[in-house]
């Protein structure tokens, strides 16, 4: 008899998320749909502004009205159907089953408040913990993830701490609630790579040691080569190439996702060889190219690329593409 797929932790179809500008409708996610399954690592790589950070904000209903809106789809988490859910259901969800690292943990942490006393808050509210119990808990948080002394640490102020020790601060906690998933939004932005290195270790540990699924939002394919299971690669909004990441890295099927290859380099390069980069700009989401957006970018475009939107179609090993050239020709 034949295996079933297991059932996805997460299921995301037909997500579209607009925003309203004084110079007309910017859909910054268009149509995306993907699973994630408990205990994987699942990449969403794309240049800046291709919707990867709306799609995580708008998976826990953060998007801002206005000006933006989720203007259509269906989020389901395990039993649950997330845009339809009440605002209470959200958030006993956010921050406990469904927790997020931010790009810049300056923005999320709150400047006048200690370190321990935001530490506690999803301790205090989703797990009802109080005093010595409290005080326990998040001394042993911080102590997972390598923060010295960390009872005086607790007193400290969110300037107090390096880069480094901040984004280390809010690993721990995204894990206070012994989550079901985090969604990661370019952790390391702005470190240096020895520290970046070191973080994502940690990051990869700590969603091992707790059994939850994690959805790593990056543009460094690097990271993606090391850390990720699946990786999902994004466009002006859309998902154009969708396989493991061993599929993406050995046989890349979309001319951009091949361009994001070609521009990196690899240890295996040699160094007389340049890289190549993707030629031209990301399109202008007020006035998107017509069918498929990447054409005007394209090496490889055809007349059908320039009329019709190729759909994102399966092919062997679970490898989609939205493409109209097969590049293995």
């Amino acid at each position: 008899m034949a295996k079933t797929a297991p059932e996805a932790l997460l299921s995301v179809r037909d997500l579209t998320v607009e925003f309203a500008t004084d110079a007309g409708i910017i859909t910054a996610v268009d149509a995306v749909s993907f699973d994630l399954q408990a205990g994987e690592i699942l990449a969403l790589v794309g240049e800046s502004g291709c919707g990867k950070s709306a799609t995580a904000l708008a998976l826990l209903r953060l998007i801002a009205d206005p000006p933006g809106r989720i203007a259509n789809g269906e989020i389901h988490f395990r039993d649950r159907e997330l845009l339809s859910a009440d605002d209470a259901t959200v958030r006993d969800i956010r921050g406990n089953r469904i927790a997020m690292i931010f790009q810049e943990p300056m923005t999320s942490l709150n400047p006048v408040y200690t370190i321990g006393r935001q530490l506690g808050e999803p301790l205090q509210l989703h797990k009802n913990l109080r005093g010595d119990s409290l005080l326990a808990k998040c001394l042993a948080l911080l102590e997972s993830v390598n923060i010295p002394e960390p009872r005086r640490r607790l007193q400290s102020y969110p300037h107090q701490f390096s880069g480094g020790m901040r984004q280390r601060m809010m690993i721990a906690m995204s894990m206070s609630c012994d989550p079901d998933i985090v969604i990661a939004d370019e952790p390391t932005t702005a470190l240096d790579v020895t520290i970046q290195a070191q973080l994502l270790e940690l990051l990869q540990a700590q969603v091992a040691n707790h059994r939850a699924a994690l959805l790593l939002i990056t543009h460094n394919l690097g990271v993606v080569a090391r850390y990720a299971d699946r990786v999902n690669v994004m466009y002006a909004g859309r998902i154009v190439e969708s396989a493991s990441a061993d599929e993406i890295y050995r046989t890349p099927r979309h001319p951009y996702t091949i361009g994001l290859l070609r521009s990196v380099p690899r240890l295996d390069q040699p160094i007389s060889e340049k890289l190549l980069p993707i030629e031209g700009q990301p399109p202008n989401p007020l006035d998107l190219p017509s069918g498929c957006a990447f054409h005007p970018r394209c090496p490889l475009a055809i007349d059908k690329c320039r009329a019709e939107v190729p759909a994102l179609t399966r092919h062997a090993n679970g490898h989609a593409v939205a493409c109209w050239v097969d590049v293995r020709d």
